[in-house]
């Protein structure tokens, strides 16, 4: 049966933003992959409490955001769940649906350094190799002792990106700043919003607001 090498990047995507884009371009080129898929979480339950968009406008805005890209996709398996979800669990029904799919499962540094405290956490090799987005342009790539044999082996990897100094929690107080009295504070804030956001993502968070008091 024919393999397809598969990268999927997880996230609230609250919103989807540059940055993630770039992540997408990084990890597809490193991991030589056929498919990116963005998949969005639902009620992740390391952020139980987190400030979330609703399910279907995080979904709709990655629908917008990777639209006209043919090897990019959205992977709507978690979103789709009632509940808090679980990295291991999700990996382990997309292998059984997906048996002709390779899996690389895509993270940020930050999330590397807690990754042991995950669920199950030995068992996500079992369905995926993990590679971490690593924005440093120099020095060693920082593992910890845990994961070192992973590394070693090659079910860890390093995905090298460019530097992008974008956050979601950035974005949402642009769109916050849009509400403000001074016209200068506007216009900066839309200024950041256009260069962070991919157009057509922007375009429907101004014609329909969703964080702060985003308007046309």
């Amino acid at each position: 049966m024919p393999t397809r090498q598969i990268c999927i990047i997880g996230g609230t995507f609250n919103p989807i933003h540059m940055g993630h884009l770039q992540m997408a371009r990084s990890a597809q080129a490193q991991c030589m992959a056929d498919e990116v898929w963005f998949m969005p979480a639902g009620q992740p339950w390391q952020k139980p409490n987190a400030d979330l968009a609703p399910a279907e406008v995080r979904k709709k805005l990655v629908e917008l955001a990777i639209e006209g890209v043919h090897s990019w996709r959205l992977e709507p398996f978690e979103i789709e769940h009632d509940g808090p979800t679980f990295t291991v669990d999700t990996l382990e029904k997309l292998s059984e649906l997906h048996p002709d799919c390779k899996f690389s499962f895509v993270i940020g540094a930050d999330q590397l350094a807690n990754l042991t405290s995950w669920k199950h956490w030995q068992s996500l090799f079992d369905y995926t190799r993990i590679g971490v987005v690593d924005r440093t342009q120099w020095g060693d790539f920082q593992v910890p002792e845990a994961l070192k044999p992973h590394l070693q082996a090659d079910r860890l990897f390093r995905i090298p990106m460019p530097s992008v100094n974008i956050s979601s929690t950035q974005i949402r107080r642009q769109f916050e700043l849009l509400g403000s009295a001074n016209a200068e504070v506007v216009e900066t804030a839309r200024f950041k919003l256009d260069a962070s956001l991919p157009t057509a993502v922007f375009k429907y968070l101004t014609q329909h607001p969703v964080y702060g008091r985003a308007q046309p």
